[in-house]
């Protein structure tokens, strides 16, 4: 993490304006009431991840965001020939490699799927180029997978290419805490439906981005081209666009 440690929550910092302490000995009281740094992002707390309705006074916003889906290419295939262990680990790694390419650009981790990693930007730590970071994160993320490509194999126990495919929407969601018994806290909406989509229609080391995203950093990448998919779940065709490593 080594960069971007914080000693206060930034997310309470932007969100109330509270300087709720995560590191340092001046922490300890706020660990001692079981406030300690999130898992969702290293300069968060607990009260971000778990106490949304305290923070925001209600149980859901609507907020811009960009959505980013990673997704572990041929996980079934390698679940079928490696020893459970060995995929344990590489989905370890899978998960470490992503997430400091998605901390450091002030992205959340919200879930962890199985062989797939749900990221979002723009809440709670708030950044007016969220979808310029996303892309940043994806790009790292697929060059640290091909750079480690013989790790990955070893790891896996399996002579064949470890993938990673990867979907960004950007657009207007719900965000906060969702479920009576259980709450979770997670975003909701086409955004999340559509990032998904995009990133299953994502060639294997392929970042995908939908058109909404484009136009936010076309600026960057002046000459890409769209395609046009048909896309499970969603009625009319999607054009999106391939970014360059």
């Amino acid at each position: 993490m080594g960069d971007f440690k914080s000693v206060y929550c930034q997310g309470c910092w932007q969100q109330m304006k509270v300087p709720i302490f995560i590191r340092s000995p001046i922490s300890i009281p706020f660990r001692i009431m079981g406030i300690k740094p999130s898992r969702m992002h290293p300069n968060l707390c607990t009260i971000c991840e778990s106490m949304f309705t305290r923070v925001k006074k209600n149980k859901q916003i609507e907020i811009q965001a960009t959505v980013m889906f990673a997704d572990l290419r041929g996980y079934t295939r390698l679940s079928e020939h490696a020893d459970p262990a060995d995929i344990a680990r590489l989905l370890e790694k899978f998960y470490d490699e992503c997430a400091p390419a998605i901390w450091k650009r002030d992205g959340i981790i919200n879930k962890m799927i199985g062989d797939a990693v749900l990221s979002i930007f723009n809440f709670p730590l708030e950044r007016h180029d969220h979808v310029h970071q996303a892309v940043m994160a994806a790009i790292e993320i697929q060059r640290k997978c091909r750079d480690m490509q013989s790790e990955f194999s070893a790891i896996s126990g399996v002579d064949a290419p470890v993938k990673i495919g990867i979907g960004i929407h950007t657009g207007t969601a719900s965000i906060g805490e969702f479920g009576t018994a259980y709450k979770d806290f997670t975003i909701i909406g086409s955004v999340v439906n559509k990032a998904s989509r995009i990133q299953g229609a994502a060639q294997n080391g392929e970042i995908l981005i939908s058109d909404d995203a484009y136009h936010c950093i076309k600026a960057d990448y002046p000459h890409l081209e769209p395609h046009t998919y048909n896309l499970k779940g969603i009625d009319q065709p999607v054009v999106a666009y391939a970014v360059p490593l």
